[in-house]
């Protein structure tokens, strides 16, 4: 009996292989029908299935009143047809507000008149925007077809845009091409300006000076941009707006438009986008103007603050029923963000399951590196982090407290979330306090989550000792990240949020993984040079 038992283990163990392989595989066939049904169910047109990025933008004015008036002046983003801007906020405390058209443009003003102390004037919106690209038409002339008024605006030089200047209009003449036309002109304008350097001047940075430099910042190139086609009777304009990259920024953006063919083209030569405009750019203004006009000697600061959102497109009304999961939370009211952190969490499992069987490194708990990753969403990667393992400390030094006072189990831990619960709250508190909203967000972490962790890291450090139990708490926010990322990627929720069958794929992979019987990578780390060994010696 004893001879038969390995030949018996052997077959066992190809008849498991075989019922892993059809069971993958029939997850897998099915994953694939569901796709074509659901694609022949909406004719091919997902498009209306791809959720909106749509931008969160808020601007941040701080000034330190005195007493005295107080003047905040702002350009205001409109909506046009490449650009919607919605869900506008405001605060302004005791100030007031007014907002009023300036030309083309919308202002917003924020008086006070007699403000004393630190001051925080709130402005927030959300738009969403698309990027456009142009053909110029090449039968467009290089001429001076705009001699009435209508944009005599945007033809005549000023004190920064010297369109005039002798060395101007020279470099203007050098660079018109032979064959008279505007987009040849144009290619000639922006290569030459686009190879300029980049420096960020402070304050104005006038055509001349620019040229006469070689390096200039947006505004420098943008301005010898303007100059040379006014130079040659071309209407051009400056645009002044923001680049929509998440997170907080100090920095505004202006770039070119110019007339051609009836429509105002845009041109960035600082970036490299011939007439085209990106997806992120958000328009403020038109002119050569000053975004931030304040009263001075105020200690006037000023911050965006940008975040990138997932939302349903608008015409998801119109399609609620080809929708199928995502139709059902629409239509019962769920948001959308919650449906998007339900639906990545199998993924990101996936990620947790790579690292405790294939690479061997291990975690506190089975799932909890994904359930933090989903729930620093709020906080952010790098603040999230921060502040959950700051909790963990606190858990550990209150932990070498109480044990002094040799209680049972069941009261310490319940000190423990305690505390837990009371530092989530005061040091969320006192983090939004000091203008770091992303930490404050910290008492949002499910309380049920850090409790655990917390509960499991102070248990670790009595039976394995402390540097067993921060080793580990290590390994899991670097599992954490991973599984963040995961969670967070935009492609991979519009995917998953238009093909929740993808769900079955996710199901094989973790099957197949749930096979693995070679050597994990720590074990063939710490082994490997002893198998090696072995092998030679043989």
């Amino acid at each position: 009996m004893h001879e038969g038992q390995p030949g018996s283990s052997r077959r066992h163990a190809r008849r498991a292989s075989r019922r892993v392989f059809w069971t993958v595989f029939a997850l897998l066939a099915s994953a694939a029908a569901l796709v074509v049904l659901h694609l022949q169910t909406l004719g091919f047109d997902m498009s209306f299935m791809v959720p909106d990025v749509v931008h969160d933008v808020t601007v941040l004015q701080t000034f330190d009143g005195t007493g005295e008036e107080v003047r905040l002046r702002v350009f205001l983003p409109e909506t046009d047809p490449r650009q919607t801007v919605f869900d506008e906020r405001n605060a302004w405390g005791d100030l007031s507000f007014t907002a009023t058209a300036d030309g083309a443009n919308r202002v917003g003003e924020w008086r006070g008149d007699a403000a004393v102390g630190e001051h925080t004037v709130t402005y927030r919106f959300s738009v969403r925007a698309r990027g456009i690209r142009y053909d110029i038409a090449p039968e467009i002339p290089l001429v001076a077809p705009h001699s009435d008024t209508a944009h005599a605006h945007e033809l005549s030089p000023t004190d920064a845009i010297q369109s005039t200047a002798p060395e101007i209009v020279a470099l203007a003449e050098r660079l018109s091409p032979t064959s008279g036309r505007l987009v040849d002109y144009l290619h000639a304008v922006f290569d030459h300006v686009s190879g300029f350097g980049f420096r960020p001047f402070k304050g104005t940075t006038d055509a001349l000076t620019a040229l006469r430099l070689g390096e200039a910042s947006c505004n420098g190139k943008a301005r010898l941009f303007v100059a040379l086609m006014r130079a040659r009777g071309v209407p051009a304009r400056l645009v002044g707006g923001v680049i929509l990259t998440a997170g907080d920024k100090k920095t505004s953006h202006q770039w070119v438009e110019v007339l051609a063919g009836g429509h105002w083209i845009p041109m960035d030569p600082t970036n490299g986008h011939f007439a085209e405009i990106p997806h992120d750019y958000l328009t403020l203004y038109r002119g050569d103007e000053v975004l931030f006009r304040h009263t001075a000697d105020i200690g006037y600061r000023y911050l965006f603050r940008i975040k990138r959102e997932l939302v349903p497109r608008q015409s998801i009304e119109q399609n609620k029923a080809a929708l199928g999961i995502w139709g059902f939370f629409a239509q019962i009211g769920m948001p959308l963000d919650l449906l998007k952190v339900v639906i990545m969490i199998p993924l990101g499992a996936v990620v947790v399951v790579i690292f405790r069987n294939v690479l061997g490194v291990r975690t506190f708990g089975t799932f909890l590196p994904v359930l933090i990753a989903a729930s620093a969403r709020h906080t952010g990667l790098v603040w999230g982090i921060i502040g959950f393992s700051s909790l963990i400390l606190l858990a550990s030094l209150v932990r070498r407290l109480t044990a002094k006072l040799e209680l049972l189990h069941s009261p310490q831990l319940a000190v423990l979330l305690t505390v837990v619960i009371g530092a989530m709250l005061f040091g969320g508190s006192a983090a939004v306090d000091a203008g770091v909203v992303e930490l404050g967000r910290i008492s949002l972490f499910p309380v049920a989550i850090t409790a655990i962790t917390a509960e499991r890291f102070t248990l670790m450090e009595v039976e394995d000792g402390a540097w067993k139990a921060w080793s580990t708490l290590f390994k899991t926010m670097v599992v954490v990240c991973f599984a963040y990322v995961t969670i967070n990627s935009l492609s991979l929720q519009i995917l998953m949020l238009a093909f929740p069958e993808l769900l079955l794929v996710v199901i094989a992979l973790d099957i197949w993984l749930g096979r693995w019987v070679g050597l994990r990578l720590s074990e063939w780390l710490r082994f490997g040079p002893l198998a090696r060994t072995k092998e030679a010696t043989a």
